[in-house]
């Protein structure tokens, strides 16, 4: 989530002109949509007007999962039939995290400061966890056995023990947080802090921050994703900037142009591409073991800001609305 009104973003880092120019030149001279990515199936909710926050995948349920924040609704859409299941009513929600083992999805609902539990298997809530105040990104932590949910713009990450539904702890953190990743080898939490222009890893042990890494020339970082493979994270700046960070020396290590206010990002392992999405468009970024090369833009809409890919079909999913009606939308690599 982008810094609320009374932290502009002129207030918080003014674009230059130069920078503006050439994120302005990137974008004229990207390869057209056509030649980077095909259209896919689009999903519609007619009626529907309010803008969505994150976008997950259930791939073992072969689900898209849309966190339909000013509807004030969780989305659940039907991969492979292309068709919303259902909406639940949780209020404003604006991140989902999945416990495979026990099929319990975990809702951040923001402004209700609560964490929603919804069953897999009924789409039903059954448990709403309390926080001491609103929520944003949320993960769940498979070795450990934990959810992990920031505080909106605050400085700390709540722990819950999804067994007593209940904060067992929080992580203090240098600075407002924005996405979190987990790498299972390394047992380590990676989180961007938007207001520090750093990824911070976390000890799921300690539950302490044990590392802290800068992504200049990336500032306030949004996005972030993980290559397992290569031991590195992908983290995207408002500024128009997409850094790799060694994630065993903490070093960036390649640079790219994306589009700017990117809010989320996603990364196919198998297609070795990076998906950032901003308003109005989604850059699409080629990795190689040690560079990043930008591939081009290609146009969605002004209020698409997530992503999310599927790994069965490499399809790429947005949600956005027109004002009149919302769409969760995909391309499909060429």
């Amino acid at each position: 989530m982008f810094l609320k009104s009374h932290e502009s973003w002129r207030g918080a880092v003014p674009l230059t002109l130069a920078v503006a120019g050439a994120i302005a030149a990137s974008q004229a001279m990207a390869a057209d949509a056509a030649e980077i990515l095909k259209a896919g199936a689009t999903i519609e909710i007619p009626g529907s007007t309010g803008k969505f926050d994150f976008l997950r995948i259930d791939d073992k349920r072969r689900r898209l999962l849309g966190a339909h924040e000013n509807d004030g609704t969780w989305d659940v859409f039907d991969l492979d039939k292309a068709a919303i299941i259902t909406r639940v009513k949780v209020g404003g929600a604006v991140d989902t995290a999945l416990d495979p083992a026990t099929g319990q999805y975990f809702i951040s609902v923001q402004e209700a400061e609560r964490v929603a539990v919804v069953d897999a298997k009924t789409l039903k809530e059954v448990k709403s966890i309390a926080t001491q105040g609103p929520t944003d990104a949320i993960l769940f932590e498979p070795k450990h056995q934990r959810v992990y949910v920031t505080h909106d713009d605050g400085k700390d990450v709540w722990v819950i023990d999804p067994k007593t539904a209940s904060i067992i702890g929080a992580v203090a953190i240098p600075g407002a947080p924005e996405y979190m990743v987990y790498d299972a080898a390394a047992d380590r939490i990676y989180l961007n802090i938007k207001t520090a222009d750093e990824v911070v890893a976390i000890d799921p042990v300690s539950n302490k921050v044990v590392s802290h890494w800068s992504t200049a020339p990336a500032t306030q970082p949004h996005g972030l994703a993980l290559d397992a493979a290569n031991h590195r994270v992908f983290s995207s700046g408002a500024n128009g900037k997409l850094v790799a960070i060694d994630t065993g020396t903490g070093k960036v290590t390649a640079t790219s142009e994306i589009t700017l206010k990117v809010d989320q990002i996603a990364y196919d392992p198998d297609r070795h591409q990076i998906y950032c999405t901003g308003p109005d468009w989604m850059s699409v970024v080629a990795t190689t073991a040690d560079g990043l090369h930008f591939a081009g833009n290609v146009k969605t809409a002004p209020t698409a800001k997530n992503v999310a890919v599927d790994p069965h079909t490499h399809a790429i999913w947005s949600t956005y609305t027109d004002g009149k009606s919302s769409f969760a939308r995909s391309w499909l690599p060429k």
